[in-house]
């Protein structure tokens, strides 16, 4: 069973990371384009978000709770320094990711980039990267933290 949960943590991992990623290229590439197109990508972002990122913050964390209960048992305290900080980095990113940056990516993409509602859309937008670069942020430094782990 342990491979199929490493499997699917290393590749919820790259959806994550990948996509969270992507959206934060594509909402700075959005910048330089016409006011009229950013609707656009910001639909793309959002699906990116919904079929990418959502689910791979959701799986990882999932697999990786699995794999610790399979390293250590349901009731251990005995992770080591990397261990734990990639487990307690990597829920706290689950948790701006799943809270902050989802919503926000999930009303960016259903409002409108021009008329009355631009300065709404604006705000949203800057939610959206604050929230998304900061879950990223931290789902790297927990990538980190699990790959200097010596068990």
């Amino acid at each position: 069973m342990s491979p199929m949960w490493r499997f699917l943590h290393f590749v919820t991992m790259v959806m994550w990371i990948g996509g969270g990623l992507s959206v934060l290229v594509a909402g700075l590439a959005m910048r330089r384009l016409d006011r009229s197109f950013w609707g656009g990508v910001a639909e793309v972002q959002g699906a990116i978000y919904r079929v990418l990122v959502g689910p791979g913050a959701m799986l990882n964390t999932i697999s990786g709770v699995m794999l610790t209960f399979k390293m250590y048992g349901a009731l251990s305290l005995r992770v080591g320094a990397g261990l734990g900080t990639m487990q307690g980095v990597g829920v706290l990113a689950a948790l701006v990711t799943l809270l902050g940056a989802m919503p926000a990516a999930a009303r960016l993409s259903r409002m409108e980039p021009t008329g009355e509602r631009a300065p709404a859309f604006d705000r949203m937008s800057s939610r959206l990267f604050l929230t998304g670069a900061l879950g990223t942020a931290l789902a790297v430094v927990a990538l980190v933290a699990g790959s200097l782990y010596r068990g």
